[in-house]
């Protein structure tokens, strides 16, 4: 399974190759090979792509029964991506920003508010839920099936 996080509001995707994919109109999807080729940056080789963007994970937190990764989106991407394992419940800060999670390992998980600014809620695996900006705090709990192990989230989050 991919989860693909991204952020393009002010830029263009060109696709080069679709897969064979067909649109909603059942026709095939337009590549823009044309177009791709003019903006493709050709110096950055394959060891480019290895040293710079790929498996960057590194801790930046952690505690009893708890870690927190950084992803490793590149330094330029205006989103951080945090990964979460834990088997305790873990308290997350959205310091004003929105916050996008998935539940990326284990079965359940209880999503709540320490000041009751909502209802409780359960995600399940490769569900994906968002917490807005109006909330100050809120944890995440294993539950039901996943209790007593350790599951992970992944968040996503505008940089400040």
């Amino acid at each position: 399974m991919v989860l693909e996080i991204s952020a393009t509001p002010y830029i263009f995707t060109f696709k080069l190759w679709d897969w064979d994919r067909l649109g909603l109109d059942g026709r095939p999807r337009p590549v823009h090979v044309e177009h791709g080729g003019k903006v493709i940056q050709w110096t950055r080789t394959t060891d480019w792509t290895t040293s710079t963007c790929m498996g960057r994970v590194e801790t930046v937190a952690e505690g009893s029964g708890w870690k927190e990764e950084r992803t490793g989106l590149h330094e330029l991407e205006f989103i951080e991506t945090r990964r979460h394992w834990f088997s305790e419940p873990v308290r997350h800060e959205t310091n004003g920003s929105v916050q996008m999670l998935n539940l990326i390992e284990g079965e359940e998980a209880t999503v709540e508010s320490p000041t009751g600014a909502f209802e409780p809620f359960v995600i399940r695996y490769a569900e994906t839920f968002i917490v807005p900006a109006s909330i100050d705090a809120y944890t995440i709990r294993p539950s039901g099936p996943s209790i007593g192990q350790t599951i992970g989230t992944i968040k996503a989050y505008v940089r400040v």
